[in-house]
């Protein structure tokens, strides 16, 4: 799917997502407009029941990304606070994973987690 809209700025693909951003609105609906036209001269098809336009902020993959830039996903933080504290070094090492997802929002997340 890269290959079909390759060269068009404003825009994200990951997988068969595609997210198409802009510095205000009118920006935003020029980017959309080549992505439908690019779309249709490539034959690419969309759901429409898995479409969202012109939404300020957008979930996508345990992060929000808005105007504001990235935060985690609040569902996923309350999630994490609710694990029960870890017995064995095996549910240990699962937290820790889980807590990487983390490490761009917390500086020197590995250190604080070294005593671990």
């Amino acid at each position: 799917m890269e290959e079909a809209f390759e060269g068009l700025e404003g825009v994200a693909i990951i997988i068969d997502d595609i997210l198409v951003y802009g510095a205000n609105q009118e920006e935003h609906d020029e980017r959309l407009q080549a992505i439908m036209e690019r779309a249709l001269e490539k034959g690419v098809k969309f759901n429409k029941d898995k479409c969202s336009f012109s939404a300020s902020s957008v979930c996508y993959f345990g992060h929000v990304i808005g105007a504001n830039g990235m935060k985690p996903d609040p569902e996923k933080l309350r999630a994490i606070e609710k694990m029960p504290r870890p017995q064995s070094r095996e549910e240990l090492l699962t937290l820790l994973g889980i807590l990487n997802y983390l490490t761009k929002y917390i500086p020197d997340l590995s250190t604080r987690n070294k005593s671990l």
